[in-house]
């Protein structure tokens, strides 16, 4: 790619990571805890609140004491006593155990370490062709839309086929704050692999491949791209990656399969 764009992230962005695939089960342990908002057969959306999250990892949260809350995060028990059956809770134990996630992870809890209203999401979904974990934030009572199932990240690809690339050829986004910036940088080459890249400097996110192409995904998973205007596609941004408006430069710019260009900046 040409060039390394910036735009700002959030803790709340929800992350997508595939996993070998499992059947589909709705089965439950004994006891839950938080609030189940969706379930069918083979998807189930939970909620903890900041309570929910201190009770099931046995730490009073707190911005000094995130990391000790994420280790727990990475034992299958603390899943486990939340209510998911052994097989699920060793699915979720994993994918929070993932290094190049933990940033993101204790971002989240960061984020509610520090707001009674945010809570932690929890998306596992099962079905024929993947089993997924989706982690992200909800507050009071919002919830993110579940993003379309993608494959199985592969550690240090720097590109992947991928059915849920998105509809473009190339996206740049630019956002600039005071201090901190995310970069994004997302291409959809001719084979239909997708070379990208994803930089947050708020939680000290650098990713690269297929963990960037995931996470680029997440924030414009059915987003219209050739019918939003300049104003509709700073809010959208903006709010999926939870950013104030107050940024000192705003820049955009969208190719698509046809040869037409969108593109704009403002400071």
């Amino acid at each position: 790619m040409n060039k390394f764009v910036k735009a700002t992230a959030i803790t709340g962005l929800a992350l997508t990571i595939g996993v070998a695939t499992l059947a589909p089960t709705v089965s439950e342990a004994a006891t839950t805890t938080g609030d189940i908002v969706y379930q069918d057969a083979y998807k189930k959306i939970v909620e903890f609140s900041k309570a929910d999250v201190e009770k099931v990892t046995g730490v009073k949260l707190t911005t000094a004491n995130v990391t000790k809350a994420y280790n727990q995060l990475k034992l299958a028990t603390t899943w486990e006593k939340a209510g998911y059956t052994k097989a699920q809770a060793k699915v979720i134990a994993t994918n929070a155990g993932y290094v190049s996630y933990a940033n993101q992870l204790k971002g989240i809890l960061t984020s509610i370490a520090k707001n009674q209203t945010v809570g932690l999401k929890v998306i596992y979904i099962s079905n024929a062709w993947t089993t997924q974990v989706n982690f992200g934030t909800y507050s009071n009572g919002s919830v993110t839309p579940t993003p379309t199932p993608t494959p199985t990240p592969t550690p240090g690809d720097d590109t992947a086929v991928s059915s849920a690339a998105l509809k473009i050829k190339d996206l740049e986004v630019e956002i600039e704050y005071k201090k901190q910036d995310v970069e994004i940088d997302y291409e959809v080459k001719s084979n239909g692999r997708v070379e990208a890249e994803f930089k947050n400097e708020f939680t000290g996110q650098k990713l690269k491949g297929k963990d960037a192409q995931v996470a680029i995904e997440k924030i414009f998973n059915g987003f219209d791209f050739q019918n939003k205007n300049k104003t509709q596609i700073i809010n959208h941004v903006t709010s999926k990656l939870n950013l104030g408006k107050d940024f000192k430069k705003f820049e955009y710019e969208v190719k698509h399969t046809n040869g037409a260009k969108i593109e704009f900046k403002v400071k």
